[in-house]
């Protein structure tokens, strides 16, 4: 069981700390109504929605068996985000104002955008911490699977987490455009 539990490194996951990719979509338009229509028509979700992040948690820890026991050494977790955003792809001589409004609405999304990046870090960190705390257990089977539980429900409370977060900011958001 020793060798077993030395060689044991969960999962095959290699992301370490955050790793975040941008793409973007184009928003163009000579007019407020204009812009409105290429964010709905190229935007995330049908263009439903204004930006969008896919969050992918890789936690991975090591068993140690020490006096019978196993528990868990070296306890990380990283993360793989991809963000959609917005960029200005419209005219050089489009007005002005539509400019700057797309300007405002850029970097409105991308702030956005980047909290739901700060909150998943949160929940990493939080994820890792618990993992390392974890109670040794008789043999690595049942730790392993009390670990993945931990993470199960870590990852719920991070969802809930992302909802509260848009929930809090739906309103302002939607008055961008």
């Amino acid at each position: 069981m020793g060798l077993l539990a030395g060689l044991l490194f969960l999962g095959g996951w290699t992301v370490k700390g955050t790793e975040v990719t941008e793409r973007y979509y184009p928003i163009a338009g000579r007019s407020h109504a204009e812009l409105l229509a290429s964010v709905k028509r190229h935007g995330p979700r049908g263009g439903s929605a204004y930006g969008i992040g896919f969050i992918d948690f890789f936690p991975g820890y090591r068993f140690e068996t020490k006096s019978g026991a196993c528990r868990i050494r070296d306890a990380d977790v990283g993360l793989r985000i991809a963000l959609k955003l917005p960029q200005w792809k419209g005219p050089d001589d489009a007005p002005r104002s539509v400019k700057r409004l797309a300007a405002r609405f850029e970097r409105a999304i991308r702030a956005h955008e980047f909290q739901h990046v700060k909150i998943a870090k949160r929940h990493a960190r939080r994820m890792a911490q618990a993992l390392s705390r974890m109670r040794a257990e008789d043999n690595c089977w049942i730790l392993r699977r009390k670990a993945n539980e931990l993470i199960a429900r870590h990852k719920k409370e991070h969802l809930g987490s992302q909802r509260a977060f848009d929930n809090r900011t739906r309103k302002g958001i939607k008055r961008l455009l």
